[in-house]
């Protein structure tokens, strides 16, 4: 539970700070820019570990989705750090801080970071993420120390779905619920059942879409069979989280080389809302294939369908960015985050049907990008004048 050890680091920084007042002041050493910083080093190793090899969120690193409580701690940016070749890189994001970790190599790579910096941490005695400046390399390496990485191994949970949702405070003192998908990780960030919230709700996706989706619901009884042609007949949603988390329980020393030993017998029966009659309907699936198409042709969401430009892994939007929509109503986004959230709350408030809903919005154009160099082997910004422009770059370099 990494809150609980951060407590000790909060009071070592308060220490510490108390010891800069009361000491005289001293001319800085400057860093040495030819020697790898080993706490930066150290912090860069665990902190990929959220990611996977493309640069993207690893759920199963990520329970909550809040990087604070998923990895111990979040770094504010802009942060300025040393390159390899004795250059010096800003970085604002952590996307973009994770495609220079990625695109490193022997000849360039980051070796150390400018001090002071800002960090996000949980602080479990005020129920609130809170910001703390690292000073120097004693204070960076006493919240590594605190975060206790190398536990982390040791902290395994049993892969069933079965929501718990906790309320915490940001850094703006806003209220935020974080959802865990059981409460197995909840409880390795420090929260017990008193702390769950009664309703729990979330769009957390789990077995391959089959036990727990928006896009429809199972019929019960259901038959698992297992790899030996064993049966057993589940009668509900509840009565299949049950048997689950037994079957773990009784058949796992090591969560992480176990996997559930059952698959749905087909037929199956599943419900579904259907918005022509606008009530409740049931179609039987055959077969795993059946099922498959089923998903890809009625559970995709267009969440993320944005002609290549707020995704892809050949640039970087430049914040910030103006949208536009169809009235002339403009809106300006700072953060890829922020773009995200705007995005997920006008779907939530304009859409009641995602197959007959389209953002409506537009980038304002121009816009700045920012990409990868392989000639200069650093990252470089180009301005992109119109729409036009921008689908002749994607042709151009993004295939």
């Amino acid at each position: 539970m990494k809150s609980i050890k951060l407590k000790a680091f909060l009071l070592i920084l308060a220490a510490f700070t108390l010891t800069l007042f009361t000491c005289e002041n001293t001319d800085e050493t400057p860093q040495d820019q030819d020697t790898d910083n080993t706490f930066l080093m150290r912090s860069m190793s665990e902190l990929m570990g959220q990611f996977d090899d493309n640069g993207d969120s690893d759920d199963t690193q990520n329970p909550s989705g809040n990087m604070v409580m998923d990895f111990c701690f979040e770094f504010v940016f802009p942060i300025d750090f040393y390159l390899s070749n004795n250059t010096i890189t800003t970085i604002n994001s952590i996307e973009e801080l994770v495609e220079v970790l990625i695109n490193s190599g022997d000849d360039l790579y980051i070796n150390d970071i400018f001090y002071p910096f800002d960090v996000l941490v949980f602080n479990d005695d005020t129920n609130s993420i809170e910001s703390l400046t690292i000073e120097n390399d004693e204070v960076f390496a006493s919240l590594l120390d605190a975060c206790a990485f190398d536990q982390d191994d040791d902290n395994v949970c049993y892969e069933i779905y079965d929501p718990v949702c906790v309320e915490i405070n940001n850094i703006y003192n806003e209220t935020i619920i974080l959802v865990y998908p059981n409460d197995c990780y909840a409880g390795l960030d420090g929260f017990s059942e008193e702390d769950f919230l009664d309703d729990c709700a979330s769009n957390y996706d789990d077995h391959d879409g089959l036990f727990d989706n928006d896009c429809f619901d199972l019929v019960y009884p259901i038959v698992l069979v297992n790899s030996n042609g064993d049966t057993v007949t589940i009668n509900s949603e509840e009565a299949l989280l049950q048997y689950i988390e037994e079957w773990y329980a009784e058949n796992c020393n090591n969560l992480d080389d176990c996997t559930f030993d059952f698959d749905v017998s087909f037929p199956i029966t599943v419900e579904y809302y259907s918005e022509n009659n606008q009530q409740f309907q049931t179609i039987e699936i055959s077969s795993e294939e059946e099922l498959e198409s089923y998903v890809e042709e009625y559970c995709a969401s267009n969440y993320d369908d944005h002609d290549g430009l707020f995704d892809n892994d050949c640039f970087d939007l430049v914040y910030p960015i103006v949208l536009v929509n169809s009235n002339g109503d403009t809106v300006t986004i700072n953060s890829e985050e922020a773009l995200s959230q705007y995005v997920e709350q006008w779907y939530a408030d304009n859409c009641d049907n995602l197959d007959d809903c389209t953002f409506d919005f537009d980038i304002v154009f121009p816009i700045t990008v920012e990409y990868y160099s392989e000639n200069n082997q650093q990252f470089q910004t180009i301005e992109i004048s119109s729409e036009e422009e921008l689908e002749s770059y994607l042709e151009d370099y993004c295939d």
